[in-house]
């Protein structure tokens, strides 16, 4: 009797197990048919391939801002807070936070127009002032098309980099330095520009009505 009782403990479990795994492998299945997709795909505007036109379109929504110190590099940080891909990024944002003080890089959080003044203040709240917070509205064209992502501008507010922060599910680097490297290149001289757009990763869609223009960071 027990040893049959014991056959059948085995075998709930090892149903059990099955069950649990084939919903791990539906659910990343799931989590990928949302989440992975082009950078820059088919249907989103063509000119985010190329550098001469991304400029002027995030520079016309950065023009507001005061100049930079000089070697003082400006990352442009593109947020859209309700994107689950946030959190595969972060080691790579926050890595690059922790490595240059705000006398040689200062960050700005671009955010869309659907991003509400709560989630504003509650991220000042959490994160202090060393970031700015432009939020972006209908009035000037600026069809994102995707986060996140980041651009890099030197001390003359010449982009030197657009694009991912990494491709893949988890959009990982080959190489940890390799953004700290061009931060410090640009502070160096002349870099880029480097436009890093080609590749499938964890990105989300930029709110469709969120077409860009400056707003205040409160």
């Amino acid at each position: 009797m027990l040893p049959l009782l014991s056959r059948h403990k085995n075998t709930l479990l090892s149903l059990l197990l099955i069950t649990w795994l084939t919903a791990t492998l539906i659910g990343l299945w799931w989590f990928q048919q949302q989440t992975i997709r082009p950078f820059v795909g088919q249907d989103d505007d063509m000119r985010f391939w190329r550098a001469s036109d991304t400029a002027p379109l995030l520079l016309n929504v950065l023009g507001h801002l005061p100049n930079p110190r000089p070697q003082q590099v400006t990352l442009v940080h593109l947020w859209n807070p309700d994107c689950l891909c946030n959190q595969v990024s972060q080691r790579h944002f926050s890595g690059l936070v922790q490595q240059f003080d705000h006398e040689h890089l200062r960050v700005i959080i671009l955010t869309p127009q659907t991003t509400s003044d709560a989630t504003i203040h509650q991220f000042h709240r959490l994160n202090g002032d060393r970031y700015t917070v432009v939020r972006v509205s209908q009035d000037i064209d600026l069809p994102i098309p995707s986060s996140p992502g980041l651009a890099l501008f030197n001390d003359q507010m010449q982009m030197s980099y657009y694009g991912a922060y990494g491709f893949g599910a988890l959009c990982t680097l080959d190489d940890d330095a390799f953004f700290p490297n061009i931060i410090e290149r640009m502070q160096a001289g002349p870099y880029g520009p480097f436009m890093n757009v080609a590749g499938r990763g964890c990105f989300c869609a930029w709110p469709t009505n969120a077409s860009a223009t400056p707003a205040s960071d409160e």
